[in-house]
C-alpha cells in the first residue's frame, strides 16, 4: 500500500516541479537573469514500520481493581532521501548550444503526430528555404515555401506516399522515401521536389529515394541539405514569447526580441497578478504569475 500511494505522487511531484522550473528559468531568462536548473539523481524512500501491544491493569491495596485494557496500535513512516545534482557544465553547454542532430530529428518525426510541427520547430533550413527563429526588421515575412513544403510533407505522410528511412551511406543521416499512390500524390510531390529545386524525374510514376544530410547545399545535385536549431534556440523563442506585464517594460527591466517566426507563433507565456485557475502550469516572479493555459 505505500508503494502504491507514493511512487505516483513522487512522479508527479517530480515532473510538476521540473516543469516549474524550467518554465521559470524561461521567464528569468526574458528578464536577462541567469538560472540554475536542478535534476533529482535518486529519491530514496524509507520506511519504519512500528507495532505496540500492552496491557494496562488497575491495583488497589488488596487486589486488582477496575478494568483491565488490552491496548494495540501500529504505524508506519516514510522518509524520503532526495538527491539532487546542478545541470551545469561543458558537457550540459555543448548539448545546449549544439543543432539538434538529424538522427534525432529523425526519431521526432517517425514518432510525433503531426509531423509538421516538428519541422516547423527544429528545422531552420532545407536548401534554399529558410524558417528563421525571429523576423529582422518590421517589413520581413517569413518565406511561405518553408511553410508549404512542411504542409505537403505533412500531406503526403499521411497518405502514406512520404516515409523516412535511416541510412547506411556515409553522410546520409536519412533518405525521404515519396512513392504517389494517387495522381493527387504525384502533383504534390512534384510540387515538393519543385520547392526544393530538385529536376523533375522522367517517370514521376515511380517512387523516388532523396537523401538527407546536415548541412547547405551548394550545389544543384540530387539530395537536401538540412541545418537544424539548437535547444539554446528554442529557449530564446519561449523568452521572446513571454508576455511581458506592462509596468515592468516600461522600465526595461526585460530584453526586448524581434518578432519570431511562424515556429513562435504558437507558443504563449501568459501574465497576470493573480494564480490562474483550473491546472494551468505557473511561477510566480517579481510580483507576477506568469502561466502558461491548460488548453495550450
Amino acid at each position: 500500500r505505500s508503494v502504491s500511494a507514493g511512487r505516483v505522487a513522487y512522479a508527479e511531484a517530480i515532473n510538476q516541479t521540473q516543469d516549474e522550473q524550467i518554465l521559470l528559468s524561461i521567464v528569468k531568462g526574458r528578464y536577462g537573469e541567469s538560472t540554475t536548473l536542478l535534476t533529482v539523481n535518486s529519491v530514496v524512500a524509507n520506511l519504519k514500520f512500528r507495532a505496540e501491544l500492552g496491557i494496562e491493569a488497575g491495583f488497589n491495596g488488596y487486589g486488582p481493581a477496575g478494568d483491565n485494557l488490552l491496548i494495540g496500535g501500529m504505524a508506519y513512516e516514510e522518509n524520503p532521501t532526495i538527491s539532487y545534482a546542478p545541470v551545469q557544465g561543458e558537457d550540459y553547454t555543448r548539448q545546449l548550444m549544439e543543432p539538434v542532430p538529424l538522427d534525432f530529428l529523425l526519431l521526432i518525426m517517425r514518432s510525433t503526430t503531426p509531423t509538421a510541427r516538428a519541422l516547423d520547430l527544429l528545422v531552420n533550413r532545407i536548401n534554399d528555404l529558410r524558417n528563421p527563429e525571429f523576423l529582422q526588421g518590421t517589413a520581413s515575412e517569413p518565406d511561405p515555401r518553408f511553410m508549404r513544403l512542411v504542409g505537403l510533407f505533412s500531406e503526403l505522410g499521411n497518405a502514406g506516399a512520404l516515409d523516412l528511412v535511416q541510412s547506411a551511406d556515409q553522410g546520409v543521416v536519412f533518405n525521404i522515401w515519396l512513392d504517389p499512390l494517387t495522381p493527387k500524390d504525384a502533383t504534390n510531390i512534384t510540387e515538393v521536389l519543385d520547392l526544393l529545386g530538385l529536376l523533375k524525374r522522367e517517370d514521376d510514376a515511380k517512387a523516388i529515394v532523396i537523401p538527407a544530410y546536415f548541412g547547405i547545399r551548394a550545389d544543384t545535385s540530387w539530395r537536401i541539405g538540412i541545418t537544424t536549431r539548437s535547444t539554446f534556440n528554442l529557449v530564446e523563442m519561449m523568452r521572446a514569447c513571454v508576455e511581458v506585464p506592462k509596468a515592468h517594460a516600461a522600465a526595461g527591466l526585460t530584453v526586448n526580441y524581434p518578432p519570431t517566426g511562424p515556429a513562435g507563433r504558437g507558443i504563449r507565456i501568459q501574465s497576470s497578478t493573480h494564480r490562474p485557475g483550473g491546472r494551468s502550469l505557473a511561477v510566480k516572479y517579481r510580483g507576477y504569475w506568469f502561466w502558461i493555459d491548460e488548453t495550450d
